[in-house]
């Protein structure tokens, strides 16, 4: 059964799958680009040592996160502007392989003035996560479908 199963999702795309076998799918699309933000981790937890990150912001509340370790989709919620002097955003992952296969929890409070942020984070697993910070830049998204971006050495990073 796995071997037709495998076969199956080899031979047909997610949405003729879909079609043809009535199997629901989950679509979601990606707004307008609007910033891109380099991230760099000072204190960190120690199961996520990737100390550089990149998130691409879309205007309709999606972002894709990556660095040396990670790739991964979600949501956010921002209190503020990104061109406030001090604003907060509140991340959901949705599950990835990243977080074993479950959503986590992230709010992050940025300072545009120091370019420093803390960051507080929720896991699903109920591991505790020590407070994390950094310093961080932003700059202008033009990447309006970020599906095939990847860390490769950090072209996307900058500090």
């Amino acid at each position: 059964m796995k071997l037709i199963i495998t076969f199956l999702c080899i031979y047909f795309s997610k949405a003729a799958l879909a079609e043809n076998f009535n199997i629901p799918i989950l679509s979601i699309n990606f707004g307008k680009p609007t910033y891109i933000q380099s991230m760099y981790y000072q204190k960190m937890y120690d199961k996520k040592p990737f100390r550089e990150a990149v998130i691409f912001y879309y205007d309709n509340g999606v972002y894709k996160i990556i660095s040396p370790g990670e790739e991964h989709y979600g949501v956010y919620v921002i209190t503020g502007a990104f061109t406030d002097l001090r604003f907060t955003v509140r991340y959901i992952s949705l599950p990835s392989a990243d977080w074993g296969n479950k959503t986590a929890f992230h709010e992050l409070n940025y300072n545009n003035k120091t370019h420093h942020f803390g960051q507080n984070a929720l896991l699903q697993t109920q591991v505790k996560v020590p407070y994390e910070y950094g310093v961080f830049s932003l700059r202008t998204n033009n990447e309006s479908n970020p599906l095939s971006i990847k860390w490769n050495q950090g072209q996307y990073f900058v500090k």
